[in-house]
């Protein structure tokens, strides 16, 4: 069995893209998401890029296969990544400094006031996703 330019390419950008969504969220299970993110993302385009270019020059099924999921699977992780940017931005409050009062709903709908909580030990957590 030999494998054409396209079908090297399309396995190469489905591999490409695989090991780099695993990294990624092997990463983010461990909350040790890199400040540095560019070579996560370049690695998701270039999978991407080398997805078309296996279609562009032909492919046989395996390939087809691989190439298909390099450019969807890259395009996803790269597109997810360009639109969930967030500004850096000084924190309102530092380790050690009062916390600043706040109002919100609770799971119930009720409305939670952190004012209430004041004079007594709690532990207050927020969860942030990593998309």
């Amino acid at each position: 069995m030999s494998f054409s330019t396209g079908d090297t390419l399309g396995i190469l950008g489905s591999a490409l893209a695989i090991a780099t969504t695993a990294i990624w969220f092997r990463k983010i299970r461990a909350v040790d998401i890199p400040e540095a993110r560019a070579p996560y993302v370049a690695a998701f385009v270039v999978a991407a890029i080398l997805g078309v270019a296996a279609l562009a020059v032909g492919v046989g099924v395996l390939g087809g296969v691989g190439a298909v999921l390099a450019v969807v699977l890259g395009g996803m992780m790269a597109g997810l990544r360009a639109i969930s940017a967030q500004d850096a931005k000084v924190p309102a409050v530092r380790i050690g400094e009062p916390m600043l009062e706040f109002s919100a709903p609770d799971e119930n709908g009720d409305l939670f006031e952190s004012a209430r909580l004041r004079g007594r030990p709690f532990l207050l957590k927020f969860f942030r996703g990593h998309w």
